[in-house]
């Protein structure tokens, strides 16, 4: 496929011609063969419906009203039946499936559903009786719930097992019975051996967010992958003993002296990277001195030449993505990050404390943007102890 004549494609340059072209060729010529190459591929399966999707088939099938689908969905994600977005089931729901349909199939039946939907629908419309459509059902689920009754110890063993699939990494390096997912008595989530209390290896996991096991598997380790679900902070956290091995081979960059302890004690602040992938500035003489600021998860972080002046530290850059970013000194940028988090977007510029930013906002300076339009002589004014040359340099700072 050519184009012979550009036409408007000469002024109009938004749209690419897509062309295709193959050199002229005649009957009974003799091609060289430059390349061959056989390739072997398998038919993917149709991609997971989103929720809006999910709700249309619903609506489809008759299954649920306007009022209760959203709402059904929201109570799938509570009891930890679907997972992710798009949902995809677990291993209990889909161990409750295989149960019902076993032992109790009235259950899942989508035809059933509707029906009863389509009862109570009646019942609005005056088309039956309430104490009709009650018995029908008082029925249905007697039945289900003698067939249920019957298998209880077979049900109960399915669905057991299948709770424990959710959680289950792979095999302990140690023992070779199975790592799980675990919860701490305060609510932090850890991996540990099945074996406990006869083994008692265990992999740390990021205090953000809950883990979501999934299907990739680690080739050096055996373990499945896990992912941080935190709502837009979720990130993979890939396979949890290579980040506990890359962090215990990683050897701690000292930058400087730490603030809490470095002149009584000579401790030193070093970029510190934990067993469980996250990355920190901390006192080397942990646990003695518990001082630490956070540092990004991702992205390289270069030490740069350039120092902080109140805190003789150095700036910290960080490579992610295509260009990188200043991050500064990791305590003047913590501090910013604290100030925006209490609301006192003063604190965040450098040489105004609590007091200060008290007055400020006495005199109608209540942010950043307050004080960088504000005339420095009539603010020096209004606020005691302050001259027109530190609220100038306060905006700079600010810029």
């Amino acid at each position: 496929k050519r184009l012979l004549e550009a036409g408007y494609h000469e002024v109009y340059p938004y749209r690419s011609s897509d062309e295709r072209i193959v050199p002229d060729v005649e009957v009974g010529e003799t091609l060289a063969l430059d390349e061959r190459r056989t390739e072997a591929k398998e038919t993917q399966p149709p991609r997971r419906y989103g929720q809006s999707r999910l709700i249309e088939e619903m609506e489809k099938r008759g299954v649920g009203t306007k009022a209760t689908r959203h709402r059904t969905l929201e109570k799938l994600y509570d009891r930890n039946y679907i997972e992710s977005d798009p949902p995809r089931p677990t291993r209990l729901a889909e161990a409750v499936v295989e149960a019902a349909e076993e032992f109790a199939e009235h259950v899942v039946s989508e035809e059933m559903t509707a029906q009863l939907e389509q009862d109570m629908q009646a019942i609005a419309a005056g088309e039956k009786g309430y104490d009709e459509v009650t018995a029908e059902s008082r029925e249905l689920l007697e039945r289900v719930f003698d067939d249920l009754t019957e298998s209880r110890e077979a049900v109960g063993d399915h669905l057991q097992k299948s709770l424990k699939a959710d959680k289950t990494l792979g095999p302990c390096p140690e023992c070779g019975e199975d790592l799980l997912v675990r919860k701490s008595r305060q609510g932090s989530y850890f991996i540990g051996c099945d074996g406990y209390p006869d083994c008692e290896y265990t992999l740390p996991l990021p205090s953000t967010g809950k883990p979501l096991i999934l299907d990739d598997t680690c080739e050096k380790h055996d373990l499945r992958h896990v992912k941080m679900l935190a709502g837009r902070k979720t990130f993979v956290h890939g396979c949890p003993q290579c980040k506990a091995d890359e962090a215990d081979e990683q050897e701690d960059e000292v930058i400087g002296a730490c603030p809490d302890c470095g002149d009584e004690h000579g401790g030193e602040l070093a970029i510190k990277r934990l067993r469980s992938g996250s990355r920190l500035v901390g006192c080397t003489r942990y646990p003695d001195c518990d001082y630490s600021l956070p540092l990004p998860r991702r992205g390289g972080i270069e030490v740069t030449d350039e120092t902080c002046e109140e805190h003789e530290l150095p700036h910290l850059r960080v490579h992610s993505g295509d260009e990188p970013w200043e991050l500064g000194c990791p305590i003047c940028n913590y501090r910013e990050f604290t100030a925006r988090q209490d609301g006192s977007e003063l604190q965040a510029v450098e040489g105004i404390g609590e007091k200060t930013a008290a007055k400020l906002q006495e005199a109608g300076v209540d942010g950043v943007s307050d004080l960088k339009s504000a005339d420095p002589d009539d603010l020096a004014a209004d606020v005691d102890g302050v001259g027109p040359d530190t609220v100038r340099d306060w905006q700079a700072k600010a810029d």
